[in-house]
């Protein structure tokens, strides 16, 4: 087995590439998870494609973004070695998410989807840039 750069076995690369997107996919599901279900049903709002008033709409960004900085967290606390890349991989499955919901829902109210977009999304991201990678060794004896 050749060492990279890192010191690194090449087998290890895959291994550590898919558990940052695991880590990615499981920040971006919890994140949209808790927006979609738990937030809209705690606040009976049974059908976010319809108008809500600005105030709700404030209060669902302010939530979005506490729940884009868990998801984003979650992905990197998930793959130590690369966090940024995870929580920007999470940060990328909510804003294509939060895309594909905005097309296929024509003649609808979109302030759901635009604040996962404009608000989840980012925060998430912004989450991950302020994590750093920890060394291999130090992330396998954890």
């Amino acid at each position: 087995m050749h060492p990279n750069a890192r010191g690194d076995s090449l087998t290890d690369i895959p291994m550590r590439i898919f558990r940052a997107t695991v880590a990615a996919l499981f920040g971006a599901l919890v994140t949209l998870g808790l927006y979609v279900v738990w937030f809209f049903k705690i606040t009976h709002q049974t059908a976010p494609w319809e108008g809500a008033p600005m105030g709700f709409i404030v209060l669902t960004a302010v939530i979005a973004a506490v729940l884009g900085l868990i998801g984003g967290y979650l992905a990197a606390l998930l793959a130590p070695e690369n966090p940024r890349g995870s929580a920007e991989g999470a940060a990328g499955f909510i804003a294509l998410v939060a895309l594909f919901a905005e097309t296929h829902t024509p003649g609808q109210h979109h302030y759901a989807q635009m604040v996962a977009l404009l608000v989840a999304a980012p925060a998430a991201y912004f989450i991950g840039r302020t994590r750093t990678a920890v060394e291999p060794e130090l992330a396998r004896s954890r």
